[in-house]
């Protein structure tokens, strides 16, 4: 058993549907008059002086107007339904088509006693015709309605495709460091996990990080002032004249006769030292994650 998209009877289409589509076979059957409302004439508002097309007009307008409220009393019925029951594309084509048959109905009731008509073979033959004539006149509006769903859908699925790509990119952009050199180009883009520190070398930057479980350093022409620049928003900081740090890897902070240093515990990689004026601020974010 194949299920219809639940979004085919949510119920922003639903009501979408109950208004669009009588709307748009009242325009119908005012331009084509489908029906046959000849033999109506003559019942139809007796007693008063109204132009036929007038007649015929108003009489449109009530037949959608009860198209419409059978429509939104079946898609109350249906959405009820579709809480607790699978609605598959057979079920949901025999509710269509009940719909249909009702509004045949009443039209055919209608009709037959505002007529001078009698007999069983006539009102038959009313529901027969009025049945073909409101099939081709409501499969339009409602082909054009669930075409108009399926790409809605499509186009709301390829909005939230296109914002997760860029949230995962932006992600990615923020997972990396990017080192540019003094004209702004880019020579080294490093994860954020791995970078450790920035040391500065006159004209140029030593940046530590790890490659896999190995340090290694590379040398970037740029001045550390230009680099602090753009890692402002992130937490590798100034901690000396000569030096940043990513806070995230500090594993131990200590005191000598000499200063503050910190160590990484890595091998290989140099105590970064820490000088007076950045001392408070980079304690005070060691003590608040809890280091």
């Amino acid at each position: 058993m194949t299920l219809i998209p639940s979004f085919i009877y949510k119920k922003k289409n639903q009501i979408s549907m109950v208004l669009f589509v009588p709307l748009f076979a009242l325009l119908f059957i005012l331009i084509y008059k489908p029906l046959d409302f000849d033999t109506l004439d003559e019942k139809l508002l007796p007693g008063l002086n109204i132009p036929y097309d007038l007649k015929i007009t108003l009489l449109s307008i009530c037949i959608v107007l009860i198209g419409m409220a059978v429509a939104a009393i079946s898609r109350l019925i249906m959405n009820a339904y579709a809480r607790n029951h699978a609605l598959s594309y057979a079920k949901y084509i025999a509710w269509v088509a009940l719909e249909i048959v009702i509004m045949v109905l009443i039209y055919t009731i209608a009709t037959y006693f505002l007529s001078d008509l009698t007999g069983t073979a006539n009102i038959t033959t009313i529901f027969q015709n009025t049945l073909v004539k409101s099939i081709l006149i409501l499969l339009i509006p409602y082909v054009m309605s669930y075409v108009y769903f399926i790409w809605q859908e499509r186009v709301g699925e390829l909005k939230a495709i296109r914002k997760r790509l860029e949230e995962d990119e932006n992600a990615l952009q923020k997972a990396y460091i990017q080192i540019c050199d003094e004209k702004g180009k880019m020579q080294l883009s490093v994860h954020r996990e791995k970078l450790l520190g920035i040391e500065s070398a006159d004209n140029y930057v030593c940046v530590w990080y790890l490659n896999g479980d190995s340090p290694k350093k590379v040398m970037v022409r740029t001045t550390l002032k230009q680099v602090a620049t753009q890692l402002a928003d992130t937490h590798i900081t100034r901690c000396h004249r000569s030096y940043m740090v990513n806070l995230d890897h500090i594993k131990v902070l200590r005191r000598e006769k000499e200063g503050i240093f910190v160590e990484f515990g890595i091998e290989g990689i140099p105590d970064i030292p820490i000088s007076k004026t950045y001392a408070e601020s980079i304690t005070r974010w060691l003590v608040s994650e809890g280091r």
